[in-house]
């Protein structure tokens, strides 16, 4: 195992552990320093204690996850296969090119975690070597952007619904991810 795959999964590890701490943050009251992604799921689940304005600022756990999700991406360089340097780096590029869009612009950004993961999960369909990972995170991505596309401040059960699944195989995709990459 070489250097940058270890320090990928060790990244995907503390991505797979900050999430689930961020769980937390569904609780009324729970700690400021949740991620955007249950800020989004406590909307569309009508909790009265966030709302749309509540995603605007720069959260340390959101930087901090853009990293991770960077350096777990950056663990499979140069992808699965041999001839995806391009798609990797368009992969690697969305979490970490997300954080001077979130310092600028204090709302906008965040998403390049589920675009990264998504192309480095198509990588992995297409190249056949970890499919089944694969298409977890494609899963995974799709049902978080469509509930991160979708807020729109009202309450929406269908969106909860989709971020709570989304939230969860994104947590067991970045713990799969891990044992991949430090296998």
């Amino acid at each position: 195992m070489d250097v940058v795959s270890w320090v990928g999964g060790i990244a995907a590890m503390v991505a797979a552990a900050t999430l689930l701490v961020g769980i937390a943050g569904v609780a009324p009251r729970g700690h400021r320093a949740r991620p955007w992604l249950v800020v989004l799921f406590k909307i569309n689940a009508g909790h009265s204690d966030v709302s749309r304005e509540t995603l605007r600022g720069v959260e340390p756990v959101d930087v901090l996850l853009l990293v991770l999700a960077g350096a777990t991406y950056t663990g499979f360089w140069p992808g699965p296969g041999a001839h995806h340097v391009v798609w990797m780096t368009i992969a690697i590029a969305q979490p970490l090119l997300g954080i001077p869009l979130l310092l600028g612009t204090r709302l906008f950004g965040r998403s390049g975690l589920m675009g990264g993961a998504l192309v480095l999960s198509i990588l992995m369909v297409v190249d056949g070597t970890w499919t089944a990972a694969g298409w977890f995170g494609v899963i995974a991505s799709l049902l978080l952007l469509v509930g991160d596309f979708g807020t729109t401040g009202r309450p929406s059960r269908l969106l909860a619904a989709l971020l709570a699944v989304g939230y969860g195989a994104l947590v067991a995709w970045f713990g799969w991810v891990a044992v991949l990459l430090l296998a």
